[in-house]
């Protein structure tokens, strides 16, 4: 996924923001969520422009062109990004500090392998292999979870619905006018917004929407979390 994601970070933000103008932030990122693996692209886009709705189709869209791309990638242009991952995993801590946070993060976790980048086995990847796991993560069985964060004030009230791309979704039941300003609710460090669930516009008619969070939990399989038997070399990491 980290060789994935070098290869992504020039295209990715060359489509979505040189070619589409869709915002200035846009990029492609790992997920470890408690040694579940991902990968994940942000886009922030301003809501007077953009819905998330349009935002979610030029992803798609960008993630089709780069399955494109990774197909006509030469072999001399692959080498070279493992070689550059392989020297930055290899490049020596710059001070004390990067490597207590190293190594703590592999004790507070419980995997204890403190010789994890000389361990990852990047030398022995294929491009085939790259290229393969990339298509088979972007078929139709895979699982994607989409989050779209909409901003509400005045002005994106009074403007959003400007846009030439699509409609912002109109309020449903319950929901604050949009020229009111949103609910707040009061917490032990102030006052927040109230999270308002915005139904999603017709261009997203096949995806599942999730309007209960934790309902939505509740039915997901919950992993096992992977942690080391033994605790090797724990004595001589911390000195």
């Amino acid at each position: 996924m980290e060789l994935l994601v070098m290869h992504m970070e020039e295209p990715c933000f060359d489509f979505l923001r040189t070619k589409e103008t869709l915002g200035y932030q846009v990029y492609p990122t790992c997920r470890n969520t408690s040694v579940i693996l991902g990968f994940s692209i942000t886009m922030e886009t301003e809501a007077t422009k953009f819905n998330t709705d349009y935002v979610e189709t030029k992803i798609e869209e960008f993630l089709v062109s780069f399955g494109e791309k990774m197909t006509n990638l030469m072999d001399e242009a692959f080498k070279t990004q493992v070689t550059a991952l392989i020297k930055l995993k290899e490049c020596e801590d710059t001070h004390l500090g990067e490597e207590v946070d190293r190594n703590w993060f592999e004790v507070v976790s419980q995997q204890y392998i403190f010789d994890r980048l000389n361990r990852e086995a990047l030398k022995i990847i294929t491009k085939a292999e790259l290229l393969s796991w990339f298509m088979e993560h972007r078929d139709a069985t895979s699982k994607k979870l989409s989050v779209h964060v909409v901003s509400f004030g005045e002005e994106e009230s009074n403007q959003a619905g400007q846009s030439s791309c699509s409609p912002n979704p109109s309020p449903s039941e319950g929901e604050e006018d949009q020229g009111q300003a949103p609910k707040t609710s009061t917490y032990s460090y102030g006052e927040v917004s109230k999270l308002t669930f915005v139904p999603a516009s017709p261009m997203l008619a096949d995806a599942t929407l999730i309007d209960d969070i934790r309902l939505f939990t509740s039915s997901l399989t919950l992993y096992h979390y992977h942690k080391s038997r033994s605790v090797p070399h724990i004595g001589s990491a911390l000195q």
